[in-house]
């Protein structure tokens, strides 16, 4: 693969001293990327983390005479995939989720409309240069993951299946059983170096022979979504505490002022590792979720084995997630009021795909549905 240093364009975001490789790009539409084929396949994935997770369920069903490697500005999500069989992760050097210009590499320097199966020159910072050297892909992926929102029908009634029927040859995707649920392909062991630092810090904390349940009650994408102010958490936190002394809580959004609550940054923040890293070594440690549709969510839905009570207040679980049978979903009115339950995601499904979900009739979730959520995914 043949590296420039040659770019005039952007310079404000676009660093033309970079070393550059050469490729052809796509987006999904048009069926470009569903006729590659035995080709090595650099995917660019600058989406939130329950899409990176959301994308290991239907790694499968892509072309599998292609090659695929798969990267982001933003380490803490490429993490999600290591070990992954499908995907090999090139880490770009940046932590946090960004677009590439705190690297003078704004999206490598092209954009989603270069993506039209022309050529394009892509600026690579340090290390990532190197990474993509080493794996020397022949085409680039870049798909905008456009939301479904329940209006595709069955099978394709989630954004990541729908995704997939873009991306995937018809007559290959009549090959796979897609009446049952799609597993998830993310490895969710980790080093034991890494899983013994997760565990001391959660020791500060929890003594042994504690249960450590994970809330998150806020999510990135849309404030609609969010789980109240923390006065529900912190009455379900009190409660779950009192009914068993061995119950502890780590928290996504904040600190509720009990003793068996902690929060996330304050037991990790210390920890020199990706966040997609550290949630797979803290789910080996949980025995519940209780989460809104979130990364945290959709990470714990994909492991599966964990007992998870899902908040959704603004959207539908038939929407995203494959259906988990540990998982009891609590759905606010706004929902059914907006009509979201009668998409065609929802109405066309069979029932082995059916997530098990509960209507409450207040626009959020109380707390005394979420305790009576908990003990039916616990008994």
């Amino acid at each position: 693969m043949k590296l420039l240093r040659r770019f005039k364009r952007r310079p404000s975001v676009v660093d033309p001293s970079l070393p550059r490789t050469v490729l052809g790009a796509m987006r999904e539409d048009r069926g470009r990327f569903a006729d590659l084929r035995g080709a090595r396949v650099l995917v660019y994935w600058p989406h939130g983390l329950g899409d990176w997770v959301h994308l290991s369920a239907i790694a499968p069903l892509l072309e599998q005479s292609n090659v695929y490697a798969i990267t982001r500005f933003g380490d803490d999500y490429v993490s999600v995939m290591e070990g992954n069989r499908f995907f090999t992760p090139l880490r770009s050097g940046v932590r946090r989720p960004g677009d590439g210009s705190e690297r003078a590499a704004l999206h490598f320097g092209i954009t989603l409309e270069h993506c039209n199966g022309r050529r394009v020159s892509l600026a690579l910072p340090d290390p990532l240069d190197e990474e993509v050297l080493r794996f020397a892909p022949e085409a680039l992926l870049w798909t905008d993951y456009p939301e479904t929102e329940g209006r595709t029908a069955y099978p394709f009634h989630t954004k990541a299946r729908n995704l997939a029927r873009l991306l995937v040859r018809r007559e290959r995707l009549q090959g796979f059983d897609l009446s049952q649920p799609l597993p998830s392909t993310i490895e969710f062991s980790v080093a034991e170096d890494v899983q013994r630092r997760v565990d001391e810090r959660l020791a500060r904390f929890a003594e042994p022979g504690s249960r450590i349940a994970l809330v998150s009650r806020a999510g990135v994408t849309a404030a609609r979504k969010n789980w109240g102010d923390g006065s529900e958490f912190a009455r379900v936190a009190a409660t779950l505490a009192q009914r068993d002394t061995r119950r502890r809580f780590v928290s996504m959004d904040d600190e509720i002022p009990h003793p068996a609550v902690a929060g996330f940054r304050a037991l990790f923040g210390d920890l020199d590792e990706p966040f997609a890293r550290v949630m797979k070594a803290l789910l080996a440690r949980i025995d519940l979720a209780i989460a809104v549709p979130a990364g945290p969510l959709h990470l714990a839905m994909a492991r599966g084995g964990i007992p998870i009570v899902g908040l959704w207040l603004a959207h539908h679980p038939d929407w995203y997630d494959e259906p988990n049978a540990a998982a009891l979903h609590l759905i606010g009115r706004y929902v059914r009021d907006r009509g979201f339950d009668r998409r065609p995601a929802t109405t066309t499904k069979p029932p082995s795909l059916a997530h098990r979900v509960e209507y409450v009739d207040t626009p959020s979730v109380c707390a005394d549905a979420v305790l009576a959520a908990v003990e039916c995914v616990t008994s």
